[in-house]
């Protein structure tokens, strides 16, 4: 884990236009857009930054930003960081779904400044989370690549905790018909996505079971299956075992 020391927190809004020109300081900054869009100057380029996405600046990195859009939101934390002897990258980080998550719950837990140790402890728990995302595999695939349709599709099953999710229904969020959606999974995974989201659902009614001191009818419930019999038979199919089994070990 990263050794931070938080330094200051800030939620910043601009109803007019400005320009905060190019600079650097001894310290690391991430700039994170919440509501509407600015331009940023980072290491000799310039690029455009939309809500969700995120501007990570090492020390001595000269950065500046135009914020040419009224109404734009953003917080920005800096803070120092233990070096590790890995390099220092800095850039920008766009909004997918992880990053999405991990920011909403960054603004229910410090809604201003990160004052109490407790909060500043809160922070630098996410810019670990969010330095581990750098350095994933994930990150560094482009939003269009095979590679991150797989991880949008895994992380939309997911948020629903095990709970049923259709393949239309994911293909309707992610603008795709269902069978070109089918198709294009087959061909990246190697396998159907019904198959695909049962084994992610399954994966969780076996941690549920394992871990959880709830009923079977309970954990079932949870779950989105409406009766003990179904959920039985689901987890049977896919595990070779029974839920009474699987609570067991």
């Amino acid at each position: 884990m990263d050794r931070f020391e938080v330094l200051s927190v800030f939620f910043g809004h601009k109803t007019a236009a400005s320009v905060v020109a190019a600079h650097s300081h001894p310290y690391w900054q991430l700039e994170i857009v919440t509501h509407g869009g600015l331009r940023c100057a980072f290491a000799g380029d310039g690029f455009a930054l939309e809500a969700g996405d995120m501007l990570l600046v090492p020390p001595e990195c000269e950065h500046g930003f135009v914020y040419d859009k009224p109404g734009v939101s953003w917080i920005t934390i800096r803070f120092e960081r233990a070096e590790d002897g890995e390099s220092r990258w800095g850039g920008v980080i766009r909004g997918r779904p992880f990053t999405d998550r991990l920011v909403s719950s960054f603004k229910i837990a410090i809604p201003g400044s990160a004052d109490k140790p407790y909060e500043k402890a809160f922070v630098g728990g996410f810019l670990d989370a969010l330095l581990h995302y750098i350095r994933s595999d994930e990150f560094r695939q482009p939003a269009d690549s095979p590679g991150a349709l797989l991880g949008q599709i895994t992380d939309m099953v997911l948020a629903r905790g095990g709970r049923a999710v259709t393949v239309s229904e994911l293909a309707e969020e992610l603008s795709y018909t269902r069978s070109h959606l089918s198709k294009k999974f087959r061909a990246i995974a190697g396998e159907s996505l019904k198959a695909y989201i049962d084994r992610l659902r399954v994966q969780k009614a076996e941690e549920l079971l394992k871990y959880r001191e709830d009923s079977i009818s309970e954990i079932a419930a949870d779950l989105g299956f409406g009766d003990l019999f179904s959920f039985s038979r689901f987890v049977k199919k896919h595990t070779g075992a029974s839920p009474r089994e699987l609570k067991g070990k």
